[in-house]
C-alpha cells in the first residue's frame, strides 16, 4: 500500500509546473476587446478547443475527487474540535 504523507503531496503538487493554455497567454497579451481582432481565427479556435479540453479534464478529476472514500485522520489531532 502506497503511504504518501501530507508533506510528500505538497512537494509533489509544488513541483509541479502552471498550466500554459494559449488562450490565456492571448488573453496576457492585454488586447483592450474581449474578442481579439488581430489574431488569427485557427490560433483562436485552437485556444478555445484546449480551454474547453482543459475545463473537462478538471471537472472530470473533481468528479473523480468527489467520490474518493473517507480515511480517518487518527494520528492528527485537532484541538479546535475536541469535544
Amino acid at each position: 500500500m502506497l503511504t504518501l504523507t501530507h508533506d510528500d503531496l505538497c512537494a509533489c503538487l509544488a513541483a509541479m509546473p502552471p498550466v500554459e493554455l494559449l488562450g490565456m497567454t492571448l488573453l496576457r497579451q492585454g488586447s483592450p476587446q474581449l474578442y481579439p481582432a488581430d489574431v488569427p481565427r485557427d490560433t483562436l479556435r485552437e485556444a478555445v478547443t484546449e480551454i474547453v479540453a482543459y475545463t473537462g479534464r478538471c471537472t472530470a478529476a473533481a468528479h473523480r475527487l468527489r467520490n474518493l472514500t473517507p480515511i480517518p485522520l487518527l494520528h492528527i489531532s485537532i484541538p479546535e474540535y475536541a469535544l
